[in-house]
């Protein structure tokens, strides 16, 4: 996989600044610069190990959907199958105590092509104690 860390951070400034979100975007460049970093290591690397983890855990927890969606989402649903230790980390998310970070992994699954990981984490969110996640569930499910 060729993926850029330093091309996908140029393209992010190149927008931003004449954007409206531009203020938003600057609260959160430096986690974004970390993300990358990471996501390109992991893809250099091949392998996911406990701090990658953490950090893209980090950014699903994200509450921008810039950060959650686009970047690590993007990127998860890219390495299923390839990286060892992403169907943990997409699993760990729909778990996860915080009723956003469970949203924002419900909302990835959007993109997702792996079906069985996308069954379970549409099964586990359809039963979520939080009305936000079952109604994106829902949402996913309709979409798929």
């Amino acid at each position: 996989m060729k993926f850029s860390a330093k091309n996908e951070l140029i393209r992010l400034d190149e927008y931003y600044p004449n954007s409206d979100l531009k203020h938003i975007y600057q609260i959160h460049r430096e986690k974004i610069i970390v993300l990358l970093n990471t996501l390109e290591l992991v893809w250099k690397q091949n392998k996911l190990d406990e701090e990658s983890s953490q950090i893209l855990t980090e950014g699903l927890k994200n509450p921008w959907e810039v950060v959650f969606y686009f970047l690590v989402g993007k990127e998860i649903n890219l390495m299923t199958g390839k990286i060892k230790g992403i169907e943990n980390l997409i699993l760990e998310g729909i778990e996860d105590k915080r009723w956003q970070t469970r949203f924002n992994t419900i909302v990835i699954m959007k993109g997702f092509k792996n079906k069985e990981i996308r069954k379970i984490v549409l099964e586990k969110a359809l039963n979520d104690k939080s009305v936000k996640v079952r109604e994106m569930a829902m949402d996913v499910k309709n979409y798929w």
